[in-house]
Parts: structure tokens; sequence; C-alpha cells
């Protein structure tokens, strides 16, 4: 048994409390009491808040390292370095590349899975496919030259290579053979985005009737917000259907507009992702997503011709962000960073929070700064200060 001690993070609020886990790595009881005595895998956490671990559905990297960098060693890098900010879920992201490049970072991932998750590590929940079945006009920092129209055939092998792990897949759905590829990803119980795309409103509500539900970072890569030309982020806010990801780094998304995205959706049907790249977690500098430069400069990832490229967000840095954008207690934001996400994917009976029963995935963060005292994963230690 271990026992951390804080202001314990609820469904229903938040007040002080002593989290205890068994030796199964579940967690067995949620008391009122203050630790008595302490042993040394006992966390006294006064002043921190208790969190249910937090769950990123888009995230390419960090560490230094890219799910695209091909090998088991990036991915045990990224899931390493998000597993510090109180990451405990995450699905690995892709962008637009070669056939054989998606098809090599499929692999590592699966194969990292397969071989185990090490105690530091984040755990992946998925794979999102960002791509490569996008709009041209609205890549973003994705590599135009391996943009192209939906292939099922195509996603027909990337899914027999993950193995059952793709879990989203971001297209454009005024494409071509969007429907094909919507249909045929519903099918195998993919949640499938819409995102880096040109199209209409009247264009999603028809992908939302193929089965499309959740929208790619919205409001960014996207067709923007007129009063008489709704486009697709219009659409997408109107639909009680689609769930939004935010990245809430105040740099994608001005903080009014966070607070219209969670007004629009409600607490319900937003989540906040990071769309980190390799240089989250590090320090101001050059790195590389889909073989461009990235320039890294005081929180800002940016190619040099000044295109977002992606962030170096963490969850926790997002989850203090949206309470401070938008007015939420930590009780709501958990909603955001955790919870929904968790729901979406079909595992709310074990994650997204902290009660009796389920996996201990916990983050301990202050509610000041959201510096990370200690992320715990099935009760162990990924990490600690």
């Amino acid at each position: 048994m271990r026992k951390i001690y804080g202001t314990v993070v609820g469904a229903a609020g938040a007040a002080p409390g002593t989290v205890v886990i068994d030796d199964a790595g579940r967690v067995a009881e949620i008391t009122t009491d203050r630790l008595s005595s302490q042993g040394s895998d006992d966390i006294d956490a006064e002043g921190y808040l208790i969190l249910p671990g937090f769950i990123d559905q888009h995230v390419h990297g960090g560490g230094g390292a890219d799910f695209m960098d091909g090998g088991v060693d990036a991915v045990r890098q990224a899931v390493r370095t998000h597993a510090r900010f109180g990451t405990t879920g995450l699905l690995a992201t892709t962008l637009t590349a070669s056939h054989d490049a998606t098809s090599r970072a499929i692999t590592a991932i699966r194969n990292k899975v397969t071989g185990g998750r090490q105690d530091d590590e984040a755990r992946i929940l998925g794979i999102h496919l960002e791509g490569p079945y996008i709009c041209r006009a609205r890549c973003g920092a994705q590599p135009v030259d391996h943009i192209r129209k939906p292939d099922p055939s195509e996603f027909a092998e990337w899914l027999n290579i993950a193995a059952g792990m793709i879990r989203k897949i971001t297209l454009a759905p005024e494409i071509p053979g969007a429907k094909e590829l919507i249909q045929a990803a519903r099918r195998e119980k993919v949640i499938v985005s819409i995102g880096h795309t040109d199209a209409r409103a009247e264009d999603v509500d028809t992908a939302i009737g193929w089965g499309a539900s959740h929208a790619t970072h919205i409001f960014n890569a996207m067709s923007g917000l007129h009063h008489r030309m709704p486009g697709a982020t219009g659409a997408l806010l109107a639909s009680p259907k689609i769930v939004a990801e935010v990245i809430a780094d105040g740099v994608h998304l001005d903080p009014h507009v966070v607070r219209l995205v969670v007004a629009a959706k409600g607490l319900d049907r937003t989540i906040l992702i990071t769309d980190g790249i390799s240089g989250a977690g590090m320090g101001n500098g050059d790195y590389e997503l889909g073989g461009f430069k990235v320039i890294v400069a005081d929180g800002k990832a940016s190619l040099e011709d000044g295109t977002l490229a992606g962030s170096v967000l963490t969850m926790n840095r997002a989850f203090i962000n949206a309470g401070k954008f938008c007015g939420l207690s930590p009780t709501d934001v958990v909603r955001l960073a955790s919870t929904n996400a968790a729901r979406e994917l079909g595992i709310s009976d074990l994650y997204g929070q902290i009660e009796p029963g389920r996996p201990a995935d916990i983050a301990v963060i202050s509610p000041d700064n959201g510096h990370v005292l200690a992320t715990i994963i099935n009760g162990r230690d990924a990490y600690r200060r």
C-alpha cells in the first residue's frame, strides 16, 4: 500500500484527502484522513492538486524525439518525456508522409507497446493518423508532397500493421474519396476527425452524417468562421456531435477563443491536447517536423516562414492555462484534460477519474503554475520531483 495526501480532485469537487493505492496499482480508497506517518513511497502533497492523469489525444513527440522517427528508442523518449508533465496516456500521432515512412512509424509504436511499458513511460493508448488525406491549401506544417487522396487499401494496410492500435484519423472531408475512407474507418471503430480542411459548412455536415465526430485543433488549419460563411470552424462549433480539440497555449488560440470553444462545445465535448512536437519538454532551439526545420522560441514553434508547426505545450500547462482562460475550477478542467478523452476512446471505465477499483493513474501538480510533483501510472512512480 502507498498513500498520497493533497487536494483530491474528483467528479464531485476538490477536497483534502488521501488516495490509498493497493499493491496491484489500483486505487483502494479515498479517505479524508491526513497522513499520520509517511513511508518511502508515500507522498505528502499538501497544497498540490491530485488529479486523474492527463490523456493527450494529439501529440507528435517530445524530448527531442518524434514518433515519425520510426524507431522504438524515439517512441520511448517521447512517452518518457510527456510522463514528466503529468500525461499518463496518449495517442502517438503521425503526420503526412510517404507510405513507407508512415508504416515504419506505426510499426515502431506497435513494437514499443508489444514490448511492454516501462515505469517511467506514459501509456500509449493508440495511434492517431494526422493525414495524409488532407487539404493542400490548409496543410499547415505538413509536407505538401505527400498529401494524397484517401486510399482505403492503404488505410487497410496500416490497420493491419497497427494490429488494432489506430484509434483516430484526421482528414479533410471535402476531398474526393473521403466518404469511403470515413465509412471504412468507422467500421473499424476508428474516430474520424475533421482537420486540415478547406471544407464549407455543408461539407462538414455531410461528413458528420457519414460518421465524423471529432475536430482536429479547432480553428487551426481549417476554413474560418464568418457570420455569413461559417466554414468548417462554424459547423464544427455548432454540431452537438463533434468533440473539439483545443491547444490552450495562448499561441494557437487567443484566450477569448478558448472561452468561445468551451462555451459552444460545453465541458463534455471539449478536450485539451498539446500537438506537441519533438521540442516539447526542451528549450529554445531548432528542431524538425516532417522534414522541415522548426524554430522554437519563447514557447512558440514555427517554420522559417512563420507558419505554426505544432507546439511545445505540455498537458500540465494546458491544464493551468485552460483554467485561467475560462475561469474554470480544477474539477471542470479535469473533464477537458482527462475525462472526456477517456470517454471518447471508450476507456472511461479505467481512466479519466480517480475512483476505487481503477488503475492509479495520477498527476500531482501545483495549482499555481502546474509544476509536476509526481506522475503515478498504475500505482508506480513514472516521475517524481
